[in-house]
């Protein structure tokens, strides 16, 4: 069943409709604008001159703000912005800056999510080890994979069972087969699948992908069929088939206690390569065989881009799909629909920008009509989405020191850049990854940068050169990580101003007709993998 409130709001406001309109307003603030796309760290050091400095630090943050920074460690900043209450808040914070945190704090959506309790069928006692079927299900998932699968395929499966309690018998409104938007190597599939008995169909575009879960799936079917026949060997020698442990079952830990598979028959798995691109699911639909009318239930688990915007046109355009479950991610991936791709004055022009932001797309940001036609438009540029990939609740004092430092350098690296003439303010160079040892010091950092991008005939710089460059600008490394802390402290309002334009399209589509409910709420733990919404719809 849908939560109690259809947005994950803070309580203070009292509707969807009063947090919208707060949201909106808030959005549009200048100071908000500018730490949420309206600079680039590429610009922290190229606006310093000879004759004119211009830091941009004290240029954009109001001068108490700057002031009260100028005492406090990095570590009580990040402190005061993620985690302290308000009313803990030190009595020397200027009240702007008080006012302004609880503004990003209150108009964030909660990411809060409590495991839901395990059926009772599927309780299994303490003490026993991982099924054969279950360790298979993982094999090739990291933790933070198995997290997002475990949690959300049994909220698909929940979905499912809701909205075939809630449909008519003869309405043929029961779900017959589960759509997943970009399947990759289908571990979400085939949990739901394997474990769940759902039919599966797994939608992606990559061939190697394809290839690499049917491969996948053999080798779970080989271990459920070694399984049964050990069961039957078992039993007909009159020892208990409660319990069947192989020779692939990994040893049990101490203290587990897993979730064995339902005692429901297996359901199916088809993979479909397609790209997807337009919104019409019906040249899709008609490749999935049935002997009844299909009811489809769409699901994402991680879309990037503009991928979820496909899958939720996709379900208000489709009659057979009956429902859908949508996690997004790489917002810095998605388009903007209204074509200029808004700029600050204070974002210093380069030919990248100036070329984007001539380029329009209809199913880019936003996605409601009320957010592409409110006043002041809705507008965000790639920097603005790129930071709404952070989740700076999950930093650690470690994490964040390394991420500054990276800044550092990297920001550094654009003034010799800059000074040698190489480029014209933040004008991008992409440097990408590098080995460990490059960020060990500037020094390593800025000749293991030139050497990969292949400038060392264009950038001659001397190791007496870079140290005077790093000493130069050592004081003002905090100013930039002040800086960066709150361009990612805002980065939860992006997000949420995201996901709540995709919810505000699927209310549209209620005001239609073509969408009985909708609502968003969290699919697994954030301090595991942060983007953690839901956007679900139901016809």
């Amino acid at each position: 069943m849908p939560p109690s409130q259809a947005l994950p709001y803070d309580p203070q406001f009292a509707s969807p409709e009063e947090y919208i309109a707060s949201l909106l307003t808030f959005t549009s603030d200048p100071l908000f604008q500018t730490l949420c796309g309206g600079v680039h760290i590429l610009d922290f050091f190229t606006r310093d001159s000879d004759t004119e400095p211009i830091d941009l630090y004290h240029e954009i943050l109001p001068a108490d703000w700057v002031s009260f920074f100028s005492t406090q460690e990095i570590s009580s900043i990040l402190d005061y912005l993620l985690r302290m209450p308000i009313s803990q808040l030190p009595q020397t914070c200027p009240e702007t800056l008080v006012a302004f945190i609880r503004q990003v704090r209150i108009h964030s959506l909660n990411r809060d999510f409590t495991r839901p309790p395990a059926p009772a069928e599927t309780k299994t006692s303490p003490g026993v080890s991982h099924s054969g079927e279950e360790w298979a299900l993982n094999a090739g998932m990291r933790p933070k994979k198995i997290h997002e699968v475990e949690n959300f395929s049994a909220f698909v499966d929940d979905l499912v069972s809701d909205v075939n309690d809630r449909s008519k018998p003869t309405s043929g409104g029961a779900i017959t087969h589960i759509l997943d938007f970009g399947s990759g190597q289908a571990y979400l599939s085939r949990t739901l699948a394997k474990k769940y008995g759902h039919n599966v169909v797994g939608i992606e575009s990559r061939p190697a992908n394809i290839e690499g879960a049917k491969e996948m799936d053999t080798r779970f079917d080989n271990l459920a069929k070694k399984r049964e026949r050990k069961g039957r060997k078992r039993q007909q020698n009159g020892e208990s088939t409660s319990r069947v442990t192989t020779d692939d079952d990994p040893p049990a830990e101490e203290g587990t206690a897993p979730t064995t598979t339902n005692d429901r028959k297996g359901g199916t798995l088809q993979y479909i390569q397609k790209c997807i691109s337009g919104n019409d699911l019906t040249p899709i639909t008609t490749l999935i065989p049935s002997s009844t009318p299909k009811s489809l239930l769409l699901i994402s688990l991680h879309s990037c881009g503009n991928l979820l915007h496909h899958g939720l046109t996709s379900f208000t355009t489709t009659p057979s799909v009956k429902a859908c479950a949508l996690i997004g991610c790489c917002y810095n991936l998605l388009t903007e629909k209204s074509g200029a791709t808004y700029k600050l004055p204070l974002r210093s022009l380069h030919p990248r920008l100036a070329t984007t932001s001539a380029a329009a797309d209809p199913d880019g940001f936003p996605l409601s009509q009320r957010f592409t036609h409110t006043h002041p438009a809705v507008h965000l540029n790639i920097t603005a989405r790129m930071m709404a990939c952070q989740a700076p609740s999950n930093w650690t004092t470690s994490s964040s020191e390394a991420f500054f430092t990276r800044h550092f350098f990297r920001a550094l690296l654009q003034r010799i850049f800059f000074d040698r003439g190489l480029v014209t303010g933040a004008e991008p160079v992409i440097i990408g990854s590098l080995r460990k040892k490059c960020y060990s010091s500037f020094g390593e950092y800025v000749f293991g940068a030139i050497d990969k991008i292949g400038w060392t005939q264009q950038l001659q710089v001397s190791t007496e050169e870079v140290a005077q460059y790093e000493e130069g600008f050592a004081r003002r490394k905090k100013d930039l990580s002040v800086l960066w802390s709150l361009m990612a402290f805002c980065a939860s309002v992006v997000e949420s101003l995201i996901v709540v334009d995709r919810w505000v399209y699927l209310m549209e589509g209620v005001e239609k007709g073509l969408v009985k409910e909708a609502w968003v709420e969290t699919g697994f733990e954030y301090g595991v993998s942060p983007r953690n919404l839901v956007v679900i719809g139901v016809r």
